[in-house]
């Protein structure tokens, strides 16, 4: 009985990691663009979309951002 109680914990558990990590995908993003890691990236570089995405793609990823990408707005 205790045995089938823990699986249904670790299987919860995993199943809301996922479900997490599925609603929260680009949250990687936003907290390296932010620059809360230290691995904050130059205004240059954050102002370059990056290799696969369209200049257009990422000037609507920009407006969407307008206080981390203020100065590449302009």
């Amino acid at each position: 009985m205790n045995k089938k109680i823990i699986l249904y914990v670790i299987l919860g558990l995993v199943v809301l990691t996922l479900v997490f990590f599925t609603i929260f995908s680009n949250m990687i993003y936003a907290i390296r663009d932010s620059g809360i890691t230290g691995n904050s990236i130059n205004s240059e570089d954050k102002c370059t979309p990056p290799e696969g995405v369209s200049v257009e793609d990422w000037r609507t990823h920009m407006g969407h951002h307008p206080e981390m990408y203020s100065e590449c707005l302009n």
